[in-house]
């Protein structure tokens, strides 16, 4: 990857096997995207960016109001009303626009790593709350967070600050429950092609490349699948079960628990 003069400290790399990086189950054009199920539907309309507005009763859950804060709303979230597991605790959720993205446990305390909490910028939009490799940051690189998908929490990782002729997109999830992970854009189009993001597979950055308009209009991604073997770096099956929080040794314990759900 081409970064620019600023960024002479390379980013730690990773060398984990981590199957939610590698992406080899999704199309090309599509593995910046990743499928979660935090985000909350509502059948009907939401007004959380009004200070007037009280959402219906939901079952197990507390409503905590927004408040006004250096001349900006920042609306209300949902807190469970059970206690958090023993070592974790609540991160609330919190609003892009009216998709709202539903909070989860995650571990007190996490070594070589600092966790930030979240906060509303001043045009409404949302910096969800993360954790930080500890220490200084490599020279000319910034932090992209991680997120949480519903089931694990995904790490993030160092990109350069600025990198000559793109811009970088921020991540955001959409009202479909995907999270569209940030990406470089370049900043001059190409006439009848189109850009495909983009994605950290684990250790390092996959470069986003052209595609003629008419190949992805004429590409039939419901007919896709990938390689055979593409799981073969799984450590453990698919389907196997994570044993009770209690039961790990806290440096094994999921970074993040989802809030358990109460039908009602």
């Amino acid at each position: 990857m081409r970064t620019s003069r600023y960024a002479r400290t390379p980013p730690p790399v990773r060398v984990t096997y981590r199957p939610y990086y590698t992406r080899y189950w999704c199309h090309p054009w599509y593995r910046y995207q990743y499928s979660t199920t935090v985000v909350v539907g509502f059948g009907f309309g939401v007004y959380a960016w009004s200070d007037v507005w009280v959402p219906p009763s939901r079952a197990g859950w507390a409503w905590v109001p927004g408040y006004w804060a250096y001349g900006y709303w920042h609306p209300g979230y949902w807190a469970p009303v059970a206690p958090a597991p023993v070592h974790y605790v609540y991160v609330p959720g919190y609003w892009q626009q009216d998709v709202y993205v539903e909070g989860y446990y995650r571990s007190d305390g996490r070594d070589g790593w600092d966790w930030v909490e979240g906060y509303y910028l001043d045009d409404g939009s949302y910096v969800p709350g993360h954790w930080i490799p500890a220490g200084e940051p490599p020279q000319g690189y910034l932090w992209e967070p991680g997120f949480f998908d519903g089931d694990t929490y995904v790490d993030g990782f160092w990109r350069p600050e600025f990198r000559a002729g793109f811009t970088w997109v921020s991540a955001f999830f959409d009202a479909d429950g995907v999270y569209n992970a940030g990406y470089w854009l370049p900043l001059n189009d190409r006439f009848g092609e189109d850009w495909v993001p983009g994605w950290f597979d684990g250790s390092s950055w996959v470069e986003g490349y052209w595609v003629p308009e008419d190949e992805v209009a004429a590409e039939d991604l419901s007919a896709w699948e990938p390689e055979e073997g593409f799981d073969d770096g799984w450590q453990q099956p698919v389907d196997a079960k994570q044993p009770p929080v209690e039961e790990l040794d806290l440096g094994d314990a999921p970074l993040a628990l989802p809030v358990p759900y109460t039908d009602g």
